[in-house]
């Protein structure tokens, strides 16, 4: 709490009664109307009641310079002004209000109040544009109405746009430096989510509580070697282990396939996402044929074992090369992979959280409902600074994955694969 230094203590206790007179005027007046059933904007009041006390305090620090109103002061330096248009932040938004104003008698220069730069402090605005900026709300509705009571200021586009320039870029710098090195990683999954013109690689691991964590995200597509390996590179270097080679789980970019590889060892297991397989093949085939194929491969993805799964799925593919060759073939690319959680034995409530990048869709909505709001986007850097502001947002909100108990069936496969990795090298 900040302290007015030019208040005298002694003269505020002498003349409480008269200072403090309009607020106890306006808190009577709610009780009153709360008991006479009279409907109130109790919040609206309050801010009210906040406005009124910040108007004592600046009259109180007046009078401590100018002396009371109405009595001679010999000698004095300053003299009362009237008011000025000005404004004070309550609750995070700027309150319109006037300013009492006292001037130097000889030089005509303003005295500078310092409970009015106190109560204009900034600071608490940005946060609060910020996080109702992040919940949606899109800079250029923000003066219609966030936050707008006791005739709120009208903050501009611009303004707040520049103030959010900075809080973001601070999201970016957090998520990106933060230490990795206490994530024991399970599971390492990785999703694409296209932003206006641009598309964003999300990084997301699951550690072995079934936690999960938004480990990075790079401007780029799954299919850009170049931005998958620097991901990569970035999770390792502030503290990934590559010692244990995690799940993988991926949309299925050979770049980001090759990646991996080479960054966790080639005996990474690699578990393709169902969903964007089921997705391509379906591309391939007309509507009616949809609904019975989009059954069978959900019967295979289901089934949990490997080798009745592998049967189901080529004896799809076999029925669809009459069909249409390009849906056959699309099936059979990384068949094997999209069977990897099945190969591992995983119990059935982990392998349909795993076998795809569901849990990554939450992080993805909510990128998209938080820029849905943005017309257009200036540069590639606007779109990281969002995403990763919206992505540090919606992580308060992560609970952990559908089977999480069962992840130390996973472990134990994963350190099979360690020793075999070892034994090779």
């Amino acid at each position: 709490m900040h302290s007015i230094k030019v208040i005298n203590q002694e003269s505020l206790r002498k003349d409480y009664s008269r200072i403090l007179a309009p607020i106890s005027a306006r808190v009577l007046g709610i009780v009153e109307d709360i008991l006479g059933g009279v409907q109130v904007h109790l919040s609206q009041e309050l801010h009210g009641i906040g406005l009124e006390a910040m108007k004592a305090v600046m009259e109180v620090e007046l009078e401590e310079v100018v002396g009371v109103k109405g009595k001679h002061v010999p000698h004095r330096r300053y003299v009362r002004g009237g008011t000025n248009p000005g404004s004070v932040i309550i609750n995070g938004a700027k309150v319109a209000c006037r300013i009492p104003r006292a001037k130097d008698v000889q030089t005509g220069v303003a005295y500078e109040l310092q409970s009015h730069n106190m109560f204009q402090h900034a600071g608490e605005l940005i946060r609060r544009a910020y996080n109702d900026l992040i919940r949606g709300i899109s800079t250029r509705r923000y003066a219609e109405g966030v936050e707008a009571f006791v005739k709120g200021y009208g903050v501009s586009a611009a303004s707040i746009s520049r103030r959010m320039l900075q809080a973001t870029t601070e999201k970016v710098e957090a998520l990106f430096s933060r230490s990795l090195a206490e994530v024991d990683l399970a599971v390492l999954m990785f999703d694409g989510i296209e932003i206006g013109d641009h598309t964003v690689v999300v990084a997301l691991g699951i550690d072995t509580k079934g936690q999960k964590h938004v480990l990075g995200i790079r401007q780029g597509a799954t299919e850009n070697t170049e931005v998958v390996t620097a991901l990569l590179q970035d999770i390792v270097e502030r503290g990934i282990s590559t010692a244990r080679p995690p799940l993988v789980v991926l949309d299925g970019g050979k770049a980001l396939r090759r990646a991996v590889l080479k960054t966790f060892g080639a005996r990474t297991p690699i578990q393709r996402c169902t969903v964007h397989k089921k997705r391509n093949v379906l591309r391939h085939l007309s509507e009616k044929h949809h609904g019975w194929v989009s059954v069978r491969l959900k019967q295979a993805y289901n089934e949990s074992d490997h080798g009745a799964a592998l049967k189901m799925l080529t004896d799809l593919a076999d029925q669809l090369d009459r069909l249409n060759p390009d849906a056959a073939k699309s099936l059979r690319e990384g068949m094997e992979d999209t069977l990897t959680v099945q190969r591992l034995g995983l119990p059935e409530l982990l392998r349909i959280s795993l076998h795809s990048t569901n849990p990554i869709e939450s992080v993805n909505s909510a990128i998209r409902d938080r820029s849905g709001n943005v017309k257009n986007w200036s540069s590639g850097n606007q779109v990281e600074r969002w995403t990763a502001a919206s992505v540090l947002e919606n992580e308060k909100n992560f609970r952990r994955i559908k089977g999480y108990r069962e992840i130390p069936v996973l472990i134990a496969e994963l350190d099979k694969l360690r020793e075999e990795q070892a034994k090779v090298a």
